[in-house]
């Protein structure tokens, strides 16, 4: 299974490159994200890699890892602003801004659309036990929209990536769901090879 994947992620797009002449341009990167939660710093990561000269695939998640304190002093009276973002995996096909380079360094351009699942933690003082860290998280099927904005100077470089969240979030009693928007963001070093 894990040959499967490997196969997927860096044999099938070095493959599709190969064909069209051109240099495969995978990129791993790792880094700190912010949402818009109460504890909004966290880690992102993933896997980038080209399919054509225009046209790439990104691979990647982002976890609050900081817990929500106990004082966390949610002062909002309604739902759905107790809904806040904490974690997500995603897969986001992008689409190069094509531009000339220069010759001392590289930077790239990148639309993003894809899908994938975030987990939202809900803040409500109704919601019982969060009177410890222990809260718990939801998972959502989302869609997303975003911009990735990258400079690399031989194979090491930095990433700066933007994401707008689309999901349904719920609350259980009584039981309500609501279209929730949330923006996330990464800077994040990258390895190109």
């Amino acid at each position: 299974m894990f040959g499967l994947v490997a196969w997927l992620l860096v044999g099938v797009p070095s493959a599709l490159a190969t064909q069209s002449g051109l240099d495969p341009q995978n990129r791993v990167h790792l880094g700190v994200s912010v949402v818009d939660g109460p504890s909004p710093v966290g880690i992102s990561g993933g896997f980038d890699s080209r399919l054509t000269r225009l046209a790439s695939v990104d691979l990647g998640g982002f976890a609050s890892v900081v817990p929500i304190a106990e004082d966390v002093g949610v002062t909002v009276e309604t739902y759905p602003e107790y809904l806040r973002l904490r974690h997500g995996v995603y897969i986001a096909p992008g689409l190069r801004i094509p531009h000339p380079q220069p010759q001392a360094f590289a930077y790239d351009f990148f639309l993003r659309v894809g899908a994938g699942v975030v987990w939202t933690a809900n803040l409500s003082p109704d919601v019982s036990g969060f009177d410890t860290s222990n809260y718990s998280v939801l998972p959502a099927p989302a869609g997303l929209a975003g911009a990735d904005a990258l400079i690399r100077v031989g194979p090491v470089g930095a990433r700066l990536a933007g994401k707008a969240w689309m999901y349904e979030g719920t609350r259980a009693i009584p039981a309500e769901s609501f279209f929730m928007l949330r923006a996330s963001a990464s800077i994040e070093g990258l390895y190109q090879w």
